[in-house]
């Protein structure tokens, strides 16, 4: 047995939070643990022990599907529902761990209640635990200290880390550790009949968090207008400090278009019917290195073809499936546009069909889940 501690739901009880409002529907973390523990699920029984990823009223939840145990516990709402947190998740973790021990335990060491908990039972019980790491704290934009957070992840048997360079960060003694910069949904979108024929309009389609910063949007709308595609929108969907700006540009060039907020399943279908999917994001700001954008994988994965910078934390094997902004400005993006969309439509959908077929076949849950088990089995206290 597997034991997996993170603020990961069951997939239809976190839709009914989100169906009412208590969750983001972009949850990025909350996507790549579900993908991990039912790809984890093909090896070994899976117990996923996790705090409700809202404030809201005391219940516990628990299901049992396809192999998983899902054991959600309540959650309060006021100043300490961290401590109560911990308190919960400790208690269900021993009363497990006592019931049936698992071979090792995963944790998603970004969040304080599982990474703290995970260590707690780990010594407590000899058990070897692993450390999920896929963001380091302060480059977060959430109100916490660095430092401790990271003296906080080092206390682990293993490391599961998206990029090389957080190995230096986390793991200063050199424990045992392997990248994993990201895995496919279990959930393989399917690509629409005649998907080609219904493109009548170009939409280019950007989906995700709306930063000013770090996000290169504003660069890149510049970058779209000026490359004057006849017939082609740029559609935004996403929250962020950009939305009222993106409706005042909206105002003045109607083929640039906010589109709000949807649920995921939603936003995969908008990424089906798109022309091209992007991320401006500058590649020279210090996080970079230490990041692999998750719609990287989710982009790929819809076999739309994907625009996007050199973005150190994405290996290089990547962009042998994508187009990429190579001069990260206005101008190198309408001349990067005007090249993508000279060439005749089925010759740029051909490098979003080889691009699905790359991550489906070398990016699965399954097979990024097995690397993970081997892994995790390698380690002895």
């Amino acid at each position: 047995m597997i034991l997996y501690i993170s603020y990961a739901t069951e997939y239809n009880l976190f839709n009914k939070l989100l169906d009412e409002g208590k969750v983001y529907p972009s949850n990025q973390m909350e996507k790549f643990n579900s993908s991990l523990i039912k790809g984890l699920a093909s090896y070994d029984e899976v117990i996923s022990l996790s705090a409700l990823p809202y404030k809201g009223p005391a219940k516990k939840t628990v299901l049992k599907l396809d192999n998983i145990q899902y054991i959600s516990i309540p959650n309060i709402t006021g100043k300490l529902h961290r401590l109560f947190n911990v308190i919960m998740l400790l208690l269900f973790g021993i009363f497990t761990i006592i019931r049936k021990r698992p071979r090792f335990i995963i944790c998603d060491a970004i969040n304080n209640s599982p990474c703290y908990v995970s260590a707690i039972l780990a010594k407590l019980f000899r058990i070897p635990a692993v450390a999920i790491v896929t963001d380091l704290p302060g480059m977060l934009g959430v109100n916490r200290d660095p430092a401790k957070g990271i003296r906080r992840m080092q206390q682990f048997d293993g490391y599961i880390l998206l990029t090389e360079a957080m190995q230096q960060v986390v793991n200063p003694k050199s424990k045992p550790y392997m990248i994993m910069e990201g895995l496919c949904s279990p959930v393989i979108p399917k690509t629409p009949k005649n998907s080609e024929g219904n493109k009548s309009k170009k939409i280019i389609l950007y989906t995700g968090a709306l930063w000013k910063h770090d996000a290169g949007i504003e660069y890149f709308v510049d970058g779209f207008l000026r490359a004057g595609i006849k017939d082609a929108e740029l559609h935004f969907y996403g929250v962020g400090e950009l939305v009222e700006w993106l409706k005042r540009i909206e105002k003045r060039h109607p083929n640039i278009k906010y589109k709000g907020v949807l649920p995921n399943d939603k936003i995969v279908e908008k990424q089906l019917e798109a022309s091209l999917l992007v991320n401006p994001r500058p590649s020279g700001e210090e996080f970079c290195v230490y990041s692999f954008p998750s719609k990287t994988m989710e982009y790929m994965l819809s076999g739309t073809p994907v625009l996007m910078t050199r973005l150190p934390g994405v290996p290089a094997e990547y962009f042998d499936y994508v187009y990429t902004i190579d001069c990260e400005s206005s101008d190198g993006v309408s001349e990067v546009l005007k090249e993508i969309f000279s060439r005749d439509s089925s010759n740029i959908s051909d490098l979003g069909k080889k691009a699905r077929e790359f991550v489906i076949n070398n990016k699965s849950c399954e097979k990024q889940a097995k690397r993970v088990f081997d892994f995790c089995n390698s380690i002895t206290r």
